[in-house]
């Protein structure tokens, strides 16, 4: 037999160890269950510097044709604007999945302190574009500019 199995392995580590991932699982059970809010952490004085109300519909040869409320209309060309895609999938499942319907517009915002979100104005779902990098934000603005200036 060896040393090792002679000392029993330490309470106290073992127990602190147990305590963290029980912490975790009530901590994040608790925000998906409504209980804690997730933006209660974050505590912003920025504000808007500007935002777009823009729908966003599938076109027959696989374009997206965005419209913003106001400011007309932007074509997403086929093949093209994979993250934009990708965030509109999820943010339509979780309407999808609340019964709801195409009415409510998505909402994008740039705020003072230099981050974008786009909120779902239909289920107050908000997603901070910042954390997908510069460029993907950047996909999102791009749409908030009229085609005619994005041209020049």
């Amino acid at each position: 037999m060896s040393n090792l199995d002679e000392q029993p392995f330490p309470r106290a580590p073992l127990i602190a160890a147990i305590l963290v991932v029980g912490l975790t699982v009530a901590g994040v059970g608790a925000t998906r269950l409504g209980l804690i809010s997730p933006s209660v952490a974050e505590a912003s004085n920025a504000t808007p510097v500007t935002a777009a109300d823009m729908r966003f519909a599938d076109m027959d040869d696989g374009g997206v044709l965005v419209t913003v409320i106001d400011d007309g209309e932007r074509i997403i060309p086929p093949a093209t604007g994979g993250f934009v895609r990708g965030v509109l999938r999820g943010l339509v499942r979780d309407r999808r999945a609340q019964g709801l319907g195409s009415e409510q517009p998505f909402r994008v915002t740039e705020w003072s302190d230099g981050k974008v979100t786009i909120q779902d104005l239909a289920t107050g779902r908000v997603v901070k574009l910042d954390a997908f990098g510069p460029t993907n934000r950047q996909a999102f603005l791009d749409l908030m500019t009229p085609p005619s200036e994005t041209a020049a």
